[in-house]
């Protein structure tokens, strides 16, 4: 007999079994809430709670819906006597209303004495917000039942209603503190639940708790235990059968060992029992398994990365001054999460959220602040907000990091290093060369996981972008921003990881976003008893706190400075939302107006600077109104995924700021103009400089003749002599309109022909959906996503539509085909024209006109302009922002075909060898090209969100741009600039002497673009003059050229970033020649390059 053996009988009557898994697991859920009261540990989770009005007494203040006062006004109010007494069972409401609460406690003697936390529950059925009596705020609090995700009740942990009483305040008996109640739920107020619905104006929230609580922490402690285990059965069986059979096991056992006694001794004894026998499995759960987790030099090595993140949408289904208390709730409540666990590390985005904090609620800013020296409450991104990426202009875009960064450095000492986009609806091709520019080399996103035809083919990868600047990119496998800690979600990241042959480690974002919230003391909770377990199960990943920028340079140090790991070369197409480049008309053209009104003063505002000594510079003002743009531009305003409400205050910013821009242009002009006047005609000036000679519809809608020279000064003419007139004409049912370049026949209700008279050359032939050009109406009936998307099959029901008269209309600088349409509950007006031709410039009336006046009534359809030419080539080229994009036209694999609608700036062009066409429109961005046929979207009638998106009157600027040679020979960008760039009117003319500057003696190519002209950032804080110019190659070629500067005495020359701090790998001082008149700056530029310049004075 060995020594130490268990004696084994010959005999046994024992007839075990092991467990029926299929009853077994089933048996699991009835210990959370089952039916029979000795089973159910829910009911034991407290163990007194009280509510009487000797015990909670509690006093109401209310405002009126959609008015927001200040916490200042709400403590006055309450401290003044205003208020009711406030019960449970009261219902607040109004939808969008607030209410100001004090809460005055009085502990029952029974527990004063109690060793152990103490909480008040308080649940409103909606958001709210806990303060101390001093005005801060303390923490947010969730009521209601969780949310669905995705539409899966149980999957979200976002209800928070919970309040911990000061230990000292238990003691003393007393306790007051006063909550901020909002009549919104985390999503919004959506009728009928339904999260993308019209908001109910009429919501009411009923108050289901107001209770101090004694809870059982050892019982809460042992439904968590259980609670994790029983995902370990659930999802655990593939991945490691063993552990998921030991995990059963051990929930049966408990199951087996609960008892609920009212003795509370013995139920001690049970619960620790019962604690004891989950801990062979998850082994002794302690605060300090959320390890943190710094770079690879600290030695161990962790799968995964956990970071706390509240993804807060700066506006989408609430307006932003609803926003502005989510931030507050949610940064306020990881403030108190830290305070209880010292390993917790948080993430947040957005310095528009951070100075909205900063402004609202500065008491809670200083905690956050205090949280950040730490270096554990993490700023990230570098953006003024999580922006668009595809409708904004280029310049937009280095404004969003300009003056992000710029804001993060003033308040807390540093930029940011990892660009921060979750859930931006596509990427800019130029976004890696932008944010490399604002000193940001890595980038997190999350949407490519979204596309909805081919999965993206890498987790962390490179991704260079079309000049080849490139950024190191992780999208965590997890595939989701909003983690809640579950088991399932740690096994998806370490599993579905695409370069597991490279590197195993990715990020975890925990905490609910969207519409706020952030981690709740249970996800922490989660991750403390799933870090445990992994430290004795190598089949569950690896699990620490961290930050971001200590993941990114992890991960940098371990892949051999991103060598060994793939890189995605040129666009990120995200195949999905592909309606937000249509959705919201008006939107996208206040955007684009304002963009180019801002442009236009921060040159005429340079020039008066440097020109008048007596004039200001207005840069408070335009921070302000870029501020202003910049938050309009958050990736659900812009592209149209708001409810009503957001769009109005947005059309308000643009109605607002366009014409405070268009008041500080003129006081620019007041400095500029003399006191002379060279003639009796108007005086022109352009801000772009660029040379003109062609018709111009001027202010007051009568045409003329526009000529300037390449400083950018001209004037109009009403008709100079030799011009070319064109004319128009009907004949029976054929309407023609001509000029000496071209000729467009309408016939049939369509556009028939179109001519190029010149070479003889037919442009129009039929296409896939269209066997003419003109108008096109499809059926719009997303999948999902009402407002975000058109899907692939809207294409397979096309209707083109037909005029129903054709009016001629002839004069002497343009003649006009006018035509005319009624359909559905809508009418439509195009007018074809074209312009008079001076014989003595070859680029002179090649524009074919095509303005649309359109009453747009329709439901889930959409409208296009569709034109089918004879142009033969497998790509298209699409304008980006600073760049170009070519794209297929053919639909040969899976990605070619998701590229069914795609996102272009200003035009899209097909070209064959020796020539081509441009589909241009202002402030269209959704265009097609397939096989020969090219589309622009123009509005797109959605209900969700908003129910009267597009709806309503619109003018519409499309032309057509026949060209011989390719799209950079016929110098397609330059053409459409001057089509959509307004020249502004003034008095008198400039005086010669003001600053000049213009591009010259072009090599290589003539792509160079001068994009920006503005004063530098930092020339009211050092006293210093300087001018910061933006530059960049638009054609994607290698190209050489002058910069002239004229009529200013500068002193230095620096290539600079986007924040105006000196390049690192350029030459820190531009060399430059003296002219008689200033300057001459020697410019080398690669394929599509940018380039600022800071000149000083």
């Amino acid at each position: 007999m060995c020594g130490g053996c268990h004696d084994y009988p010959r005999r046994t009557e024992e007839v075990n079994h092991p467990l029926i898994p299929n009853i077994a697991v089933a048996r699991l859920e009835r210990f959370f809430n089952g039916q029979y009261a000795t089973q159910d540990i829910d009911g034991q989770q407290d163990l007194a709670r009280y509510d009487s009005s000797s015990h909670v007494k509690m006093t109401r203040w209310s405002t009126p819906a959609h008015v927001k006062p200040t916490v200042e006004e709400g403590f006055k109010q309450l401290a003044d006597g205003q208020g009711e007494p406030l019960e449970k069972g009261y219902k607040f409401g109004p939808s969008w209303s607030n209410h100001w609460v004090k809460v005055e406690l009085t502990i029952p003697d029974e527990v004063k004495g109690l060793d152990q936390q103490v909480i008040f529950e308080f649940d409103p059925g909606s958001e709210g917000l806990v303060f101390s009596t001093d005005g801060t705020p303390l923490h947010g609090l969730c009521g209601g039942p969780n949310t669905d995700r995705d539409g899966q009740p149980g999957m979200q942990d976002d209800r928070r209603i919970e309040h911990i009483i000061p230990p000292s305040a238990v003691k003393s008996g007393q306790y007051t503190f006063i909550i901020e109640v909002s009549c919104n739920g985390m999503f919004g107020n959506p009728t009928n639940e339904y999260r993308y619905q019209l908001p109910d104006p009429n919501r009411l929230f009923p108050l289901v708790a107001a209770d101090i609580v004694v809870p059982n922490m050892a019982v809460r402690d042992l439904r968590m235990d259980f609670k994790i285990l029983t995902q370990v059965v659930e999802h655990g069986d593939k991945v490691d059968p063993a552990l998921a059979a030991r995990a059963l096991k051990a929930c049966d056992d408990v199951m087996n060992a609960w008892r609920r006694y009212d003795d509370a001794e013995k139920q001690k004894e049970v619960v620790k029992k019962c604690r004891g026998i989950m801990s062979k499995v998850l082994g002794q759960v302690a605060e300090s398994e959320l390890c943190v987790n710094k770079r690879s030099a600290d030695g161990e090595k962790a799968q995964l990365w956990a970071i706390g993140h509240c993804h807060i949408d700066t506006a989408w289904l609430w307006r932003y001054s609803q926003t502005q208390q989510k931030v507050a709730r949610s940064w306020t409540t990881q403030c108190d999460l830290m305070d209880r666990w010292p390993n917790h590390q948080f993430a947040a985005s957005s310095a528009q959220q951070y100075l909205w904090l900063e402004q609202l609620y500065p008491s809670g800013f200083e905690r956050v602040k205090r949280y950040v020296e730490e270096g554990r409450f993490h700023v990230v991104g570098g953006a003024w907000l999580e922006h668009d990426c595809m409708i904004p202009s280029g310049e937009s875009l280095c404004r969003q990091y300009l003056y992000g960064q710029q804001y993060f450095k003033s308040r807390f000492g540093s930029v940011c290093r990892e660009a921060w986009l979750p859930d931006t609806f596509g990427y800019a091709s130029q976004l890696p060369q932008i944010l490399r520019l604002a000193g940001l080399k890595y980038f997190f996103t999350q949407k490519l996981s979204w596309n909805n035809i081919n999965i993206f083919p890498y987790s962390t990868f490179n991704w260079s972008g079309i000049d080849g600047t490139q950024v190191l990119a992780h999208m965590t496998p997890v595939d989701s921003y909003n983690s809640q800690c579950d088991y399932p979600e740690l096994l998806k990241g370490a599993r579905d990881h695409k370069n597991l042959a490279v590197t195993d480690q990715s990020l975890l974002l925990f905490g609910n976003g969207d519409g706020g919230g952030g981690p709740t003391p249970r996800m922490l909770e989660k991750l403390e008893r799933l870090s445990s377990l992994s430290k004795t199960n190598p089949t569950v990943p690896s699990l620490r706190m961290g930050g971001p920028s200590d993941f990114f340079d992890d991960l940098l140090a371990r892949t051999e400075g991103g060598k060994v790991l793939p890189t995605w070369r040129g666009e990120l197409y995200f195949e999905y939302h592909r309606g937000t480049y249509t959705t919201q008309a008006n939107s996208k053209k206040g955007n684009l107006e304002l963009e180019t009104v801002l442009r236009d003063l921060e040159y005429f505002a340079t020039l008066a600077s440097l020109y008048d000594e007596k004039y200001s510079y207005p840069k408070k003002e335009l921070e302000e109104i870029w501020h202003d743009l910049l938050l309009t531009q958050f990736h659900d305003c812009i592209p149209g995924t708001t409810i009503k409400m957001v769009v109005e205050d947005n059309l308000e910013i643009y109605s607002n700021r366009i014409r405070q821009a268009q008041q500080l242009i003129s006081a620019a002009f007041a400095s500029l103009q003399t006191a002379q006047s060279a003639s009796s005609d108007k005086s022109i000036v352009d801000p772009l400089r660029l040379s003109r000679n062609h018709v111009y519809r001027a202010d007051g809608g009568a045409l003329a003749w526009l000529k300037t020279d390449g400083r950018g000064q001209g004037d109009l003419s009403s008709s100079p002599s030799g011009l070319k007139s064109p004319f128009a004409e009907a004949k029976a049912d054929r309407y023609t309109v001509k000029n000496e370049r071209f000729s467009v026949i309408i016939s049939a209700g369509r556009i028939s022909s179109i001519v190029d008279l010149e070479l003889g050359r037919e442009l129009i032939v039929p296409g896939p959906g269209s066997s003419t050009g003109g108008l096109v109406l499809f059926e719009d009936y997303p999948l999902r996503y009402d407002a975000w998307d058109v899907e692939i099959y809207h294409l397979q029901s096309p209707e083109e539509v037909f005029f129903d008269e054709v009016k001629v209309v002839n004069e002497s600088l343009r003649s006009s085909l006018v035509a005319s349409v009624k359909f559905g509950k809508s009418t439509a007006r195009l007018t074809i024209s074209l312009d008079a031709v001076d014989p003595n410039d070859a680029t002179s009336g090649r524009d074919i006109h095509c303005d649309l006046h359109i009453n747009w009534q329709e439901t889930h359809r959409i409208i296009k302009f569709a034109l089918p030419v004879d142009i033969h080539h497998p790509h298209a080229t699409y304008a980006t922002q600073f760049g170009l994009v070519t794209r297929p036209t053919h639909r040969n694999t899976t990605h070619d075909a998701a590229k069914f609608e795609v996102c272009a700036h200003g035009f899209a062009d097909l070209s064959e060898a020796g020539y081509g066409v441009a589909l241009a429109g202002e402030a269209k961005y959704g265009y097609a090209v397939e096989g020969n046929t090219m589309r622009v979207s123009l509005l797109k009638s959605s209900m969700t969100p908003d129910p009267d998106a597009d709806k309503g009157v619109h003018d519409i600027q499309l032309q057509i741009l026949p060209h011989r040679g390719d799209i950079t020979q016929a110098r397609v960008l330059q053409r459409v600039k001057r089509l959509h760039s307004r020249v502004y009117a003034v008095d008198k003319p400039f005086p010669s002497s003001i600053p000049e500057f213009t591009l010259k003696d072009s090599e290589w190519s003539d792509g160079i673009v001068l994009e920006t002209v503005k004063r530098g950032e930092d020339d009211e804080a050092d006293g210093k003059r300087s001018i910061v110019l933006r530059l960049y190659e638009s054609n994607g070629g290698r190209a050489r050229g002058k910069l002239h500067i004229g009529n200013v005495d500068v002193s230095t020359a620096q290539w600079v970033d986007i924040l105006e701090r000196p390049m690192e790998d350029e030459e820190r001082v531009v060399q430059f020649n003296k002219v008689q008149t200033g300057i001459e700056v020697q410019l080398e530029f690669g394929p599509f390059e940018i380039k600022t310049l800071k000149v000083s004075l």
